[in-house]
């Protein structure tokens, strides 16, 4: 009877030394469950940012910039994602944005073929934050636009081109001051560099005549390059183009006939230094990173339009790394400058065709 009393201690004893520890453990558990972050430590999940392409990387202009502002924002505020390219296939819009639509909290959209599709699958995902550059679509809360004043920075290239015009000549070509623009495809959009890019020229010298071909299509440097090679032949000594991928072939039609170039978008001089004077630079990449930047801080205004011009650091001109050698004289650069101020200021009204 003791030896049965005395296991039956051990073994009541042997269950509360369980139980105790049962007890702590779980303790323990529930303590580091509602323990409080330590200051610096990451609480939430970063932000899942697609980027949604119309055509594709590599046109070295308008999809590159985006990218890069989308690169930019991935390195500096931790955002993940992904690109989706589409590659100019139309079947491919619709899927690429609701794929982007299903996988991320904020879906950039880059180009103008979106216009209708992006109205439609905005609708469908009233959760996803859509950033449109280049475009304007209101009425949707979670579709904001990003629009640039183009105008601004064309008037600085067509004030640039009609300097240098009056400097340069080819040869076996006519000196009469001729300056050119290869547009992509006739878009509003398009038609605001135009109508800068010949307020800046006639701004110089009322002399000076612009010719404008338009290649119709963003993506076809041959298309480019034949448009150019017009433009030289009637006697522009300077071509600007606003056409993507397609402007490629104006460099390339330059460099044959030893003619004078303008980039647009990125600073493109370091395609060919030799030909490409500067570059009407469009902050499409900045834009990027700067809303995508207000989104994580907590400042974003969804379903707003938001406007970039000289004053926001959205157009400029670039005359390549400061290795290349230049061909703008310092005095052309100078005087750019101070047209640059005026419209700043507010003093040179730059017309619109938007």
């Amino acid at each position: 009877m003791k030896k049965a009393i005395a296991a039956l201690l051990v073994l009541l004893l042997i269950a509360g030394i369980f139980l105790t520890g049962c007890g702590k453990t779980q303790d323990a558990q529930n303590q580091q469950q509602e323990a409080p972050a330590e200051p610096g430590e990451e609480t939430q999940e970063p932000l899942k940012v697609a980027l949604v392409l119309s055509g594709g990387l590599g046109d070295r202009s308008f999809y590159d910039s985006s990218h890069e502002g989308f690169e930019r924002a991935k390195k500096e505020l931790g955002v993940v994602g992904s690109v989706l390219e589409c590659r100019n296939d139309p079947s491919l819009y619709q899927d690429q944005l609701i794929q982007a639509s299903e996988n991320a909290q904020v879906v950039v959209v880059v180009g103008y073929e979106f216009y209708d599709v992006i109205q439609e699958v905005a609708q469908e995902y009233p959760d996803v934050q859509y950033i449109y550059p280049d475009n304007v679509v209101e009425g949707y809360d979670n579709i904001t636009s990003i629009t640039y004043m183009e105008n601004e920075g064309t008037f600085l290239a067509g004030a640039l081109a009609a300097m240098l015009t009056q400097e340069t000549s080819i040869e076996g070509i006519n000196e009469e001051k001729i300056i050119g623009m290869v547009g992509g495809v006739d878009l509003p959009v398009i038609r605001n560099f135009q109508v800068g890019y010949e307020a800046g020229a006639k701004y110089i010298d009322e002399e000076v005549r612009v010719e404008t071909i338009y290649a119709g299509d963003f993506e076809d440097p041959a298309k480019g390059k034949e448009c150019a090679l017009a433009l030289y032949s009637k006697g522009a000594d300077i071509v600007f183009h606003a056409a993507g991928k397609t402007g490629e072939g104006v460099f390339e039609a330059a460099k044959e006939v030893k003619a004078y170039a303008i980039g647009v978008d990125s600073d493109q001089r370091y395609i060919n230094p030799d030909v490409i004077v500067a570059s009407m630079i469009k902050g499409v990449g900045l834009s990027v990173f700067e809303t995508i930047k207000k989104i994580t801080e907590g400042s974003f205004e969804p379903g707003k339009v938001i406007y970039y011009g000289i004053n926001e650091g959205g157009v400029d001109i670039g005359y390549g790394t400061p290795d290349m050698k230049q061909i703008v004289p310092d005095e052309i650069k100078a005087k750019v400058e101070e047209i640059k101020a005026k419209v700043k200021s507010g003093e040179i009204k730059v017309p619109t065709a938007k």
